[in-house]
Order: structure tokens, then sequence, then C-alpha cells
């Protein structure tokens, strides 16, 4: 197969098709600078005197074995980038026939959230399969799906997934509920104790200042107790806990097994990529400045100041190019527009390198 099909035709054939996905790539995890580097990070310097606030970037091309990184390293917050890790898990549980995507798992009170596009249509006991739940949380990021799957397979399992895979450098990681707790907590440890319909009328509730009240009758806090800004400096200690995170290099590693078919199966990396390129997500992030029609299989996170994309790009060669990037910022337009730049310039770099060749 040819690295110039579509991951939907690669897909459709592959039970004719042996070779695994981007068939020319060595299974190597063995990676040297980039030669356009100094171009990348030219693009990089200007990107960041323009942006207020912190970025973390990976970028690799897993066909010329290239890579090029800024704040690589460092452990970055990736709201629901987590997901990944989630999908990943489920998948690996299918392989070893501890589930099947035609289980259905009941929907209950305890399966409430807000961040629910899908799930909240239902009404209370409807049964939902894992392979709808799947789909609907990567493609729509929906955050009942994510717990109900999470839950169903373990976190514990899900962080020892990511390292049997050969993944290191997730942190711990949580249900979206306890993300929404945990910041609470910052301000009132009693947080713990709402229950899941409580999290979600609150966060129902508009922002700033009617929320801050919700939040302060849930508690049984007197009106005024909070403000905005202790709010806002409550999530920053709770990004601080590290839950969550992961450096974008152990994400950039994840997605090129996953480009070369090496996770957990080729049946189930094709099947990953699929749904990863259909997000109903973000498309003013990695694909904002992209050619029309180009291919990203990916998944984007979005919290208060945190803005991730994650995702392996097509080029037009049909080869692939992987760009995992967060930053930590205010504004959301101007992260947003960095994460645009930044791939766009990766991929015409990448492209003009493999034109060389």
């Amino acid at each position: 197969m040819t690295p110039g099909v579509t991951w939907w035709l690669m897909s459709v054939a592959l039970a004719a098709r042996p070779a695994p996905p981007f068939a020319d790539l060595q299974p190597s995890e063995i990676f040297l600078a980039a030669p356009w580097a100094p171009r990348m990070q030219q693009t990089l310097d200007e990107v960041r005197q323009g942006l207020n606030g912190e970025l973390f970037i990976y970028i690799s091309d897993p066909w010329r074995g290239y890579r090029f990184g800024y704040r690589a390293e460092e452990p970055a917050y990736l709201a629901s980038g987590v997901k990944i890790a989630f999908m990943l898990e489920v998948f690996r549980q299918r392989e070893q026939g501890r589930l099947n995507f035609d289980e259905q798992i009941t929907y209950d009170e305890s399966d409430l959230r807000d961040g629910a596009p899908r799930v909240n249509k239902l009404r209370r006991g409807a049964k939902i399969s894992i392979g709808t739940l799947l789909d609907w949380m990567m493609r729509s990021s929906d955050n009942a799906a994510s717990d109900m799957l999470a839950r169903r397979v373990g976190l514990a399992e899900v962080k020892a997934g990511l390292t049997s895979e050969g993944i290191p450098g997730f942190h711990a990681l949580t249900f979206l509920l306890d993300v929404r707790r945990g910041v609470y907590r910052e301000l009132d440890i009693l947080a713990d104790d709402l229950s899941p319909l409580a999290v979600r009328k609150i966060r129902w509730t508009q922002i700033w200042e009617p929320q801050l009240r919700a939040l302060e009758r849930a508690l049984g806090q007197p009106s005024g107790t909070f403000s905005k800004q202790m709010l806002w400096d409550a999530y920053e200690r709770f990004y601080d806990t590290g839950v969550n995170s992961a450096p974008m290099a152990s994400v950039g590693l994840l997605l090129e097994k996953l480009c070369r078919g090496e996770l957990v199966s080729r049946q189930a990396s094709l099947d990953m990529l699929e749904l990863m390129s259909a997000a109903r997500t973000s498309r003013h992030r990695l694909l904002g400045k992209l050619p029309r029609g180009t291919r990203v299989a990916h998944k984007t996170g979005s919290q208060f100041r945190r803005l991730c994309d994650l995702g392996i790009i097509t080029l037009r060669d049909g080869h692939p190019l992987v760009v995992a990037a967060c930053i930590k910022s205010p504004d959301v337009n101007g992260s947003e527009a960095a994460f645009a730049a930044l791939a766009r310039a990766a991929y015409d770099l990448a492209l003009e390198d493999h034109q060389l060749q």
C-alpha cells in the first residue's frame, strides 16, 4: 500500500492488503534533528513573540526520521487530549478479548457531565454500545462518553497500557468529572463530595459571577466567598498537580507508533486513525492554515487557559507528519493562530524536504 492512499481507502482495503499504514516506513524510534530545524525555529520565534503565553511542541517526520521540538520534554496539561490514551486502552482490551464494541453500558445519574453534546441528549437508563461511546468520545469529545469508557477499562489499566505499548511520560490520569472537582477542591475540600448533577449545574451556569454563586450554593458557602481571581488561581494550582499531563515528545511517540500501525495491532491502528481523522472539534488549530482537504487525524483539548492539538497530518505526497502542541495562554484566538502557523510551516518544510530527495 502506498503512502498516498487515504486513510479511508486503507481501512477499506485492509483485508486484501497486509501492509500497515504508511507502509514504506521502517519501525524505528531513532530520529535525527531535522535539517529544516533552523527555519522551523525562525517561525517558532516569530510565533512566540506574538503569543501571550507558553508553548510546547513536538514535530516529527517518521518517513525521513527527523524531529524538532521546543520544550517537548516538559509535561503539558492535555485537557481532552487524554482521550487518546483512553481510546488506546479500549482497543487494547478489545484485542485481548476483554471487551467488544457491541457491549452495552447503561447511562445513569452517575454519568451526568457537562461537555457531553451526545450523551446529554439521551434519557437516563439508555444503553449505549462501547463502539458508539468511542465514536462520541473521539469525534465529539464527549466527556460523559469518555468517563464511561475510562470507568469500564479502568484508569490504572490505561496507564499500564501506555507503558506496555512503550509510551512513557504520562502523569497520573483521572476522570473528567474529577478534573472539575479537583479545580473546585482547590477552593474548598468539600468539592470532593459534589455529585455529578451538582457539578453539571455549576458548569452549565454562565461564567464568571453567576457560576461562582452557583458553586458557593452547592458548597454551602455564603455569597461572595469566592472571587473570579480565586477560581483562576485554583485552576493554576490544579494544573500544578500534573494530573492529565504528558510531554509532547511522549504524545509524539504515541502518534508515530500509530501512523506506523504499531499500536495494539495493524487493524487497531487503522481504526484509531479513522476515528481521529473524523474529529468534529476545532478546525482553527492544526487545520487552520493547511491546504484545503488535508487529512488530519487529531485530538484537541481545551480548558481554562490551556489548549492542545495533537495529530498526524497527511502531506500532499501522502506521507505523515506528526505535530503535537499545547499552549498555556489566556488568549484563545491568538493560541489557535499559533497552532495554525506552526502546523503550516512544518507542512511546507517537510514537503519541501521530501521533494529534494
